[in-house]
């Protein structure tokens, strides 16, 4: 295949890599950094979810009974820690869940990027393509103006009615109204280019992607990747479901202070009392006795075997899309092969009206016409070229590079 250049190395390098943001709009360049920074730090607190925490607490206090004179004052302070250090597998279950989850917002991450990237690429496709329809609109409009004006002489001298002409007038208005359109076309893409990147569209250079085969296609495939991840974890949140009803083991330590004061009591001299001391324990935890259990469960593993039903589902539905899009290449294909046909037909007679046009047999404006069709065959090739790359970036953009 072909390769379109438009310009700069390093724009192609950022098309090219899903994990760039260079070429993003500042605003979305920052926002999928942001959303970057918070998938990994979720990560990191699921991951350490299961250690448990350390607490402090303190307190003052002041009773007052009324049947005698003896206010007290009291004030503590207490540092515990309680940590389960064995849940049925719970524990192991709660990391590879985090690297599961993990796993899958970055692949609905690298999938976000890549539509990004997918949607810079066509758009630049798509003004090349609207230029290239531009230029061969002009010369479809050179073929009007020389109809218009061949049916001109010939009204004038009796061979041709009035609607001859008026339909030659028409059909050249027509042209320069297609112009004006795919002039206006070409700056809407322009203002759509601008709501992803910065760059000007000649500032980027388009790469063409080699083509790939199904078995590639569909191992590489974002959205079955994507799936196939989050049947992973739904598994991994199944088994996690499954602990909750097995036994459990914890430890739990602390450290204790008190100092109780009977300021007022007139019967103890020494009323000032403190209290330090340490704690610790081991002890067994299990639930004997849960109604929704079975339906808890049946709710996970259902979750589970739904979601592995989807990704076949989307497996087929990634496979048919390939072929699809193969089948739209070979049709863009064909069609070049009978214009490249038409291009030969035009260039043998182009060849055979310059003679004649030398020796005054026909003239000039058969000569020009002759000329202006086969430029707007080579324009209908570069045109299906492009359709061309915009079918295999389809297929580059799904899969994971």
């Amino acid at each position: 295949m072909k390769k379109l250049v438009i310009c700069s190395l390093f724009c192609s390098f950022a098309l090219a890599n899903p994990n760039s943001l260079e070429i993003l709009q500042k605003d979305k360049k920052e926002f999928q950094e942001l959303d970057k920074k918070s998938i990994e730090t979720k990560y990191q607190n699921l991951k350490n979810s299961w250690i448990g925490t350390v607490k402090f607490s303190s307190g003052l206090s002041y009773s007052h009974p009324f049947s005698k004179d003896d206010d007290r004052y009291g004030k503590s302070a207490k540092i515990s820690f309680s940590q389960n250090i064995f849940e049925s597998g719970g524990i192991e279950l709660q990391i590879q869940y985090a690297k599961d989850k993990f796993n899958y917002d970055m692949l609905s991450w690298d999938n976000k990027n890549q539509q990004y990237l997918q949607n810079i690429y066509n758009i630049l496709l798509e003004i090349s393509k609207l230029n290239f329809q531009l230029d061969q609109a002009k010369y479809r409009g050179l073929n009007k103006e020389i109809e218009e004006i061949i049916k001109t002489i010939q009204y004038e001298a009796g061979r041709a009615d009035i609607i001859e002409l008026n339909n030659a007038i028409m059909s050249k208005n027509t042209v320069k109204k297609e112009i004006i359109s795919l002039e206006n076309s070409i700056k809407e893409q322009e203002f759509e280019l601008a709501k992803y990147t910065e760059l000007k569209y000649q500032e980027i250079e388009i790469e063409d992607f080699s083509t790939i085969n199904k078995e590639e296609f569909l191992d590489k495939n974002l959205t079955i990747l994507q799936e196939e991840a989050k049947a992973i974890m739904l598994n991994t949140s199944y088994k996690q479901t499954k602990t909750d009803y097995l036994p459990k083991i914890y430890f739990s330590t602390g450290l204790d202070y008190s100092n109780n004061n009977d300021t007022f009591s007139r019967a103890i001299k020494d009323t000032n009392k403190d209290y330090a001391g340490a704690s610790a324990s081991i002890g067994l935890e299990m639930p004997l006795y849960d109604y929704n259990k079975t339906t808890k469960l049946e709710e996970a593993k259902l979750e589970v075997l739904k979601q592995k039903a989807l990704i076949n589902d989307v497996k087929n539905e990634e496979s048919y899309d390939f072929y699809e899009l193969l089948t739209k290449i070979d049709t863009y294909k064909k069609h070049n092969s009978t214009i490249n046909e038409n291009i030969d037909l035009y260039e043998e007679l182009i060849k055979t009206n310059e003679i004649s046009n030398q020796s005054g047999m026909t003239s000039a404006y058969d000569l020009e016409i002759l000329k202006n069709s086969q430029e707007i065959n080579y324009y209908d090739l570069k045109i299906n070229d492009i359709s061309i790359m915009q079918t295999y970036a389809k297929l580059y953009f799904k899969i994971k590079n």
